[in-house]
């Protein structure tokens, strides 16, 4: 993991894979961790990799106060330019930051595709039929709230879903699609899911000791680098095939395997990392 720190503002970029293409979203707080960027960032790594793409992930924060906020912003556009103008890195906005301030910087329609929230619900529920065939008649759970959220229970129900908007964690379902901070999935509200199928809507929301707990109840997790992997299609390949139909197949295709579809799916990935990187990342993109 490279850790370019920015010069004109208190920020940084974190880089999965030194000097790869990357594509990532900017966070903007009085304190951004550097973890939570790295972890944010691998995810989009492997989510790249499991779809054949000799691309990282690299998700920037910025530390500013309200009162600096402005000030930040157009030091850090001023900056990055020149890497995303290059190629080097396609920025998105993440908390705290919005389309509007990033503005001005280059590759204005790859970006905004590529970070369509409206896509990423979209492409959670054709992971979601990846994973369990058919929606029809099936009760799927949404926990979290936004454009994404609003997205996927639409889509949900186009596929003959019964939506549920306002779900919890512990809602009685067959498929719980989860948007929220990295880790909003955590042990002890894994214990309570009584879900068959579960779906992130944004990245890493599932921890490592989740997704064990969750495994040993015999409830499946599509990792959240398959399941919101369509935007990033989309931006990248756009003369490929359909991004949505690919989400769907790639899910699909591990989908035999029940609970072991999340390592299976990690483990596709990092063959595709091997056939260009030297060595893998160290660390697996959960929380």
């Amino acid at each position: 993991m490279q850790v370019h720190k920015l010069t004109s503002t208190d920020g940084f970029i974190a880089f999965d894979l030194d000097d790869a293409p990357a594509v990532g979203v900017v966070r903007l707080a009085p304190k951004v961790l550097r973890d939570g960027a790295q972890l944010l960032a691998r995810s989009t790594t492997y989510a790249a990799a499991s779809f054949g793409l000799a691309v990282g992930g690299g998700s920037a924060g910025i530390n500013a106060k309200p009162e600096q906020r402005e000030e930040a912003m157009v030091a850090f556009r001023t900056e990055v330019a020149e890497l995303v103008e290059a190629g080097r890195w396609l920025p998105g906005p993440g908390v705290g930051v919005t389309s509007a301030d990033l503005e001005g910087l280059p590759r204005k329609d790859a970006r905004a595709t590529a970070f369509d929230q409206t896509g990423t619900g979209e492409s959670a529920v054709a992971a979601a039929l990846g994973a369990v065939g058919s929606l029809d008649g099936r009760r799927v759970g949404i926990v979290g709230e936004g454009n994404v959220a609003d997205a996927a229970a639409a889509s949900a129900a186009t596929n003959g879903a019964t939506s549920d908007p306002k779900a919890a964690f512990d809602t009685e379902c067959d498929v719980l699609l989860v948007a929220g901070k990295a880790g909003v999935l955590e042990h002890d509200l894994a214990m309570t899911v009584r879900a068959k199928v579960v779906v992130p809507l944004s990245p890493v929301p599932v921890t490592a000791r989740a997704l064990a707990i969750l495994g040993r109840a015999g409830i499946v997790v599509v990792p959240d680098f398959l399941s919101t992997a369509g935007p990033l299609l989309v931006a990248l390949t756009p003369e490929g095939a359909d991004p949505m139909q690919r989400v769907h197949d790639s899910v699909a295709e591990l989908a035999p395997l029940g609970i072991g579809l999340w390592m299976a799916a990690v483990t596709r990935a990092e063959d595709h990392l091997r056939t260009w990187q030297d060595a893998l990342p160290f660390g697996r993109p959960l929380a």
